[in-house]
């Protein structure tokens, strides 16, 4: 039941990526604006039902669980990607977008978990410290983490070429990201600093989202105009 459902969460996912990249630019603006407004509100109930404006972005409240669906979109977007551009069987990691997928399940699952914490509240206890310029050992694993990620897709940066717009969509996205989580590794934690930490966060991952909707739609298109089989039409979501 379990794999059953996970298909159709796949299938679903995948199905509303397609209908969103039929119109990418509108998506990314969408995304983004609906991400500056939810963050907004998150602000301000923080404020009003918690005196601390940071409240609806911590771990497991409304902030993360948003954050952690927009990573997932991510995943479905490039294995649709992987699919339509002619991947046939297993994504494997020998491809940008079968490795963007895992890339993008893995750190959803971080997200979500804060898998990250527990380990660096383990090693904390031993005696490890964080480097000289980390405020704490989580910041630094992060950050290691996101680098090794990073790293990995470089490697198959050739993917991209053909994609000039999505690239420069992905990394202005990659650059906020990275700011994002420069503050929160090199500078004490407060409440104002956390908000400006996940709506940074927020703020890229839309501009990530839109640079692989673009590279979505040419995929689709290509095959369209190849004469293969296209999507089947998105249902209802």
């Amino acid at each position: 039941m379990g794999r059953q459902a996970a298909a159709r969460l796949a299938e679903r996912s995948e199905r509303l990526a397609i209908a969103a990249s039929a119109r990418p630019y509108f998506a990314l603006a969408a995304i983004l604006a609906a991400n500056t407004i939810l963050a907004g509100i998150f602000v301000v109930a923080g404020e009003l039902l918690f005196s601390d404006p940071a409240e609806l972005f911590r771990e497991l409240m409304p902030g993360t669980w948003l954050s952690f669906l927009e990573l997932l979109f991510v995943a479905a977007i490039a294995s649709a990607i992987y699919r339509h551009g002619g991947g046939s069987g297993r994504m494997g990691f020998d491809n940008f977008w079968g490795l963007s997928a895992a890339v993008f399940a893995l750190l959803a699952f971080v997200e979500i978990t804060q898998i990250n914490r527990f380990i660096s509240d383990g090693l904390s206890s031993l005696g490890t410290l964080a480097p000289e310029g980390f405020i704490d050992l989580d910041g630094f694993l992060l950050s290691v983490l996101l680098a090794v990620v990073a790293g990995a897709l470089l490697f198959y940066v050739r993917d991209l070429l053909g994609h000039p717009r999505a690239m420069a969509l992905m990394a202005f996205g990659v650059l906020i990201g990275a700011t994002s989580q420069a503050l929160d590794a090199t500078l004490a934690t407060t409440s104002a600093e956390f908000v400006a930490e996940e709506s940074s966060k927020l703020a890229a991952e839309a501009f990530v989202i839109g640079g692989y909707l673009v590279v979505l739609q040419s995929v689709v298109r290509a095959s369209a105009a190849a004469g293969e089989p296209g999507p089947s039409p998105a249902r209802p979501v």
